[in-house]
């Protein structure tokens, strides 16, 4: 009763707002509203079979279904949202988007036996300079809806690798070799994990964090989820 009461009170005094344009939005909106949701250039990945995300790690890394919310393309406004909860401090905003992405999923009945979300990590020296990981905040969101776990903890990186942004394929992947291992592998074991990150580019990273879970953990399971993917994904082999 009193969270209810404090619920309605703070929605009073601070109506919600959509991440995107600012416009009213209720609480069953998750953050955005209809016209911004319309506006979106969703992917509808998570509907199919077969799609650019999933067949990007076919025999590459062994992936149970993959997807991606929108496509990440040009100078648009949803590009720059993606900055701003990456590079502007506004962690909210990815989980708002987590929540939206996990609905989504919950919706399609793909990933209903997903057991855990496990978030790409930053390295410690960055995280400490960016103050948070936005790909945890999305798992966050994700989870929230589609009421399972996070294990933040379950991965990390052997060392600051540079930037992938900018670079070409090739040196993308020279560029996270042997990046990751896991730690307490145990909470991973005979689990389906759904593995995520804000945006897919070349899949190299998600390719290299999935073999690092597999070889640690041989009998569990893995999907990915990133956020957002970038149309020439169906051109990269």
């Amino acid at each position: 009763m009193l969270r209810r009461m404090f619920g309605a009170l703070s929605t009073l005094l601070f109506p919600r707002r959509c991440i995107a344009c600012g416009e009213y939005v209720t609480e069953a909106m998750h953050g955005i509203c209809m016209r911004c949701r319309y506006d979106i250039p969703l992917t509808n990945y998570w509907l199919e079979e077969d799609n650019p995300v999933k067949e990007r790690f076919a025999g590459i890394a062994p992936i149970v279904e993959g997807s991606a919310l929108f496509f990440y393309s040009g100078h648009g406004f949803w590009r720059s949202l993606v900055h701003r909860f990456k590079y502007g401090g506004r962690w909210h905003i990815a989980r708002t988007m987590g929540r939206w992405y996990g609905a989504e999923l919950k919706c399609s009945g793909r990933y209903d036996d997903v057991d855990v979300i496990v978030p790409i990590p930053l390295h410690p020296v960055k995280m400490l300079k960016r103050g948070y990981n936005q790909s945890a905040y999305l798992a966050e969101g994700m989870a929230e809806m589609m009421g399972v776990s996070v294990e933040r903890g379950a991965l990390y990186r052997r060392r600051n690798n540079p930037s992938q942004a900018r670079r070409h394929t090739a040196e993308r992947w020279q560029n996270i070799e042997n990046l990751f291992a896991v730690r307490h592998a145990e909470r991973l074991r005979a689990k389906h994990i759904l593995l995520v990150d804000d945006v897919l580019t070349t899949g190299a990273t998600m390719t290299e964090a999935i073999r690092a879970i597999t070889d640690a953990v041989p009998d569990c399971r893995v999907s990915v989820a990133a956020l957002a993917v970038t149309r020439r994904i169906t051109a990269i082999r």
